[in-house]
């Protein structure tokens, strides 16, 4: 199953969910059935490499702003 990257922008402040799902429009799905909602940014499918940087406790969860920068960084490495 692939991971997601979610952006969404809530109350003027962008934020993000990271989501395992088969399509993208489930893992859409299922990150509001968390309660993630806003305005659609992006989603984007992580590649198997970055998907492996991705640690669990993150999937499945609106991110904070800095665990986004973490992961963002961790990503580049």
């Amino acid at each position: 199953m692939a991971l997601f990257w979610i952006a969404k922008t809530i109350d003027g402040e962008r934020r993000y969910f990271i989501q395992e799902a088969d399509w993208p429009i489930f893992a859409m799905l299922r990150a509001a059935i968390a309660g993630f909602r806003g305005q659609h940014e992006e989603t984007i499918e992580l590649d198997a490499k970055t998907a492996r940087k991705v640690p669990k406790k993150m999937i499945g969860r609106m991110l904070s702003q800095k665990e986004a920068e973490a992961l963002l960084a961790r990503f580049g490495e």
